[in-house]
């Protein structure tokens, strides 16, 4: 896989997402409001016109594929992303996975098909945590994605055990989201469950990457000392 090959899937998803909106935009009644965020109960608790809600995922998928096209041109450190080409390309179809699930929810919204949100978005975002995670402890120092703490940015060595770490812990909180996902959870379980792994994915390697510097630094003093 190659950036070339993730820049015409993502255009091609764009497009597709593009032309589903559109169609749907001119199927739905012109007043018609569709839900743009949904709360921990599953209940649609923000709207917008219908047109607004239809383009906000290819637009979304637009603006981050430009981003991570253009990425190696703003990266500073350019030569630990392109050790990193696996983590680079699967977070951009992990974006891929991601919008193609809102656009089906708010789809869903739109022409009464009843297709569970809280599941649907627990099981796109566990996927998108396996394909990120699994590339994570394969990754060098870089700005724009990882963990960027300023331990992991002031030691390569800091950065692998924690990206190693963190990606060990994205990939299984991805498949316990992915199942139960599938389970006959309520949507405030499931919420529970995404945002217990959402936090440990997030703040466990955070805490890992300041002890792993420290005892860095200790055994630098002694070896200097």
């Amino acid at each position: 896989m190659t950036k070339r090959t993730i820049g015409y899937a993502a255009l091609l998803a764009t497009l597709t997402l593009l032309t589903a909106s559109v169609i749907a935009g001119a199927m739905l009644p012109a007043d018609m409001q569709l839900p743009i965020h949904w709360g921990l109960s599953g209940e649609a608790d923000g709207f917008a016109g219908k047109w607004v809600a239809l383009m906000m995922p290819p637009l979304l998928v637009a603006a981050l594929s430009l981003l991570f096209y253009f990425l190696s041109s703003i990266e500073p450190r350019r030569e630990g992303l392109a050790r990193s080409q696996g983590l680079y390309l699967w977070s951009w179809v992990a974006v891929l996975v991601v919008a193609a699930a809102i656009e089906l929810a708010v789809l869903s919204a739109g022409f009464g098909w009843g297709i569970p949100v809280p599941p649907l978005m627990a099981g796109a975002i566990g996927v998108m945590l396996v394909l990120i995670g699994n590339q994570l402890g394969k990754s060098r120092s870089m700005y724009f994605i990882g963990v960027r703490t300023p331990w992991t940015l002031a030691s390569e060595e800091v950065w692998i055990k924690t990206h190693r770490l963190c990606g060990k812990l994205m990939v299984l909180g991805g498949l316990a989201l992915v199942v139960a996902a599938l389970l006959p959870l309520t949507p405030g379980m499931l919420a529970g469950v995404t945002l217990a792994v959402v936090l440990i994915s997030a703040v466990v390697p955070v805490l890992y990457s300041f002890i792993a510097w420290r005892r860095e630094s200790a055994q630098r003093d002694q070896a200097s000392g």
